[in-house]
């Protein structure tokens, strides 16, 4: 169905006494790496491929991993020649693109229902559909705004003020067309920042996928925390 496209390069600044020897996605929750857990969730959905977009401490990924035959799973590594941001190694991967990819962040614990979010985006002709939830911590996410269709009309960074602007945040998984890969003319940069504003400016089809599933950032120890104390993993 899909090629899935993760950024594994994160240094995870705020996490440093954890990611010392090791990339942030590699962080080990409830057992295993956060990004195992990823791998686990993108085989519910029948991924076709996943391209893990390695930088810091790559190594350390491409050996847990390999080409993912011990996880049922064909995995591909594309490893930055030094730091691209969060969008750079999108495009620096785009020899893997050959039709519609999702992207995810590597620290991120998920439960959406990809399959789902994939027909939503194919039902509406979107050029590119972004997962939104409602934020607990508007104060560091980008906010984005929709109309009556769910189209998303404004991006609102994480650095501008946030007065008003409802509370809809960028959950940092999406899905988009390879025409979307084109608009990427610098070669270093932020993909929320950067891209988000080009898609709206070219006026391509930019939907927003409102769930109320589990998509959760594990940036700080705080939230690291709450995640282990949360019932994520537990067979249902």
């Amino acid at each position: 169905m899909l090629k899935l496209f993760i950024n594994t390069g994160g240094l995870g600044k705020r996490l440093y006494s954890l990611t010392r020897d090791i990339p942030k996605p590699m962080i080990i929750v409830k057992g295993k790496p956060i990004l195992h857990h990823l791998v686990d969730w993108a085989k519910k959905y029948e991924v076709s491929e996943i391209i893990m977009m390695n930088g810091y401490k790559a190594e350390k990924i491409i050996e847990y991993f390999g080409n993912g035959e011990n996880f049922r799973v064909s995995i591909k590594h594309s490893n930055e020649p030094y730091p691209l941001r969060s969008g750079g190694p999108l495009k620096y991967a785009k020899n893997y693109i050959t039709g519609t990819l999702a992207y995810i962040s590597g620290d991120l614990i998920c439960e959406v229902d990809l399959k789902k979010m994939y027909d939503f985006h194919i039902k509406n002709n979107a050029d590119m559909t972004v997962t939104l939830h409602k934020s607990s911590h508007l104060e560091d996410s980008d906010i984005l705004q929709i109309d009556e269709a769910n189209r998303i009309v404004k991006f609102i960074s994480k650095y501008e003020n946030h007065v008003n602007v409802g509370d809809l945040a960028n959950a940092g998984l999406c899905i988009m067309q390879p025409r979307v890969i084109d608009l990427m003319e610098e070669e270093v940069f932020n993909l929320e920042n950067y891209l988000y504003p080009k898609v709206l400016e070219a006026k391509l089809k930019m939907m927003g996928y409102i769930t109320e599933e589990r998509i959760q950032d594990i940036g700080t120890l705080e939230r690291l925390a709450e995640i282990e104390r949360s019932n994520f993993g537990v067979v249902k």
